[in-house]
């Protein structure tokens, strides 16, 4: 789905349920459930597991994180490392979660904690729905650093999880209200729903916030993608935004790898093979050319400009100036003072 769609799908139905406070179901999975624990037009069945669990072992994603734990093959179950929200946006889904399958309709969204078994694969319909029924449903992980974002299609037997919808999104603001979120559900208290709803109107109004402003990529995990798909922007494309977007801050390889969800030294390959130079070359190149902006267009000093573009000293500003530039700071501010903008 293109982002416009995905961000006018957040405002004109998501963030609605959450805000109107009559219309989303928020349900608080856990190991031990109850109809009474469910809001009125949620329903569970209860199941049992038969298979065994299997660990998952070497398997490391987005950023170097463990993922994966664990998966129970036959039960068609998963226990991951991240919190998740699962929000069914039309039809009746059917979510296995730990030894239930929770049924609801539009406006349902289901908080699974760290380690709680739930459902791989899908598709989200069991029974009779399978034969004349469909669901559409947002899914989010909370990453260390961000949120993976996609949706999901179940109609009849078929199941649409097509990776090239698949948005991550580097909020530190939005992971950490999601894990609020997801604390208030096993915190199970009275004031849940209210709290859960507000949490999360908060955290999906980032997530369309982040992919209006373009703070996202898309496909996300890279070994998710066919090799024939690409992203919308490329990695060149992506990283130079970002650089250009940070490079006042004290940035190292590390940083911009987390950013992209990879490791260091597979984002410095990557840096090598599509842009030609390493990371810290593009943000020096970055850098210098925001001081000359900052030198046409402000009265700031020499000195104030290499502080707030984070260089380690004026002499190491005005040396890497020289060099890219081919006269000092002072030579070019003089040469365009001309025309100054302020």
């Amino acid at each position: 789905m293109p982002p416009q769609k995905i961000t006018h799908l957040l405002y004109a139905r998501v963030i609605p349920w959450l805000t109107s406070q009559q219309t989303a179901e928020l349900v608080a999975a856990s190991p031990a459930m109850s109809s009474a624990m469910l809001p009125k037009e949620v329903s569970l069945s209860r199941l049992k597991i038969s298979g065994e669990r299997e660990t998952v072992k070497g398997q490391r994603k987005h950023g170097n994180q463990r993922l994966h734990i664990a998966n129970w093959p036959h039960d068609n179950l998963h226990e991951l490392s991240v919190a998740k929200v699962c929000c069914v946006i039309s039809g009746h889904a059917d979510m296995l979660v730990s030894k239930y399958c929770l049924h609801g309709g539009p406006g349902t969204f289901i908080l699974i904690p760290p380690h709680l078994p739930h459902q791989r694969f899908g598709p989200f319909l069991q029974a009779n729905r399978r034969h004349n029924e469909s669901c559409t449903i947002i899914h989010a992980y909370a990453h260390s650093h961000g949120i993976l974002f996609w949706l999901t299609q179940s109609s009849l037997d078929r199941h649409s999880n097509d990776m090239r919808d698949n948005y991550l999104i580097p909020s530190m603001t939005a992971m950490q209200l999601l894990h609020l979120a997801i604390d208030e559900a096993k915190a199970t208290k009275a004031s849940f729903q209210l709290v859960g709803s507000n949490l999360l109107a908060a955290f999906f109004a980032v997530i369309a916030r982040e992919i209006e402003s373009g703070n996202y990529n898309h496909p996300g995990p890279e070994k998710a993608v066919p090799p024939s798909h690409k992203a919308t922007a490329s990695f060149a494309d992506q990283v130079r935004k970002y650089t250009e977007a940070n490079c006042h801050k004290i940035l190292h390889v590390r940083d911009a790898a987390t950013h992209f969800f990879m490791s260091s030294s597979q984002f410095s390959r990557r840096m090598r093979q599509e842009t030609g130079m390493t990371f810290i070359e593009l943000l020096t190149l970055v850098r210098i050319e925001r001081a000359q902006q900052m030198l046409r267009e402000t009265d700031l000093t020499f000195v104030a400009i290499s502080n707030y573009l984070s260089f380690k000293s004026s002499t190491q500003f005005h040396h890497l100036f020289r060099r890219q530039v081919g006269c000092s700071p002072m030579e070019y501010r003089k040469v365009t003072a001309s025309s100054p903008t302020k």
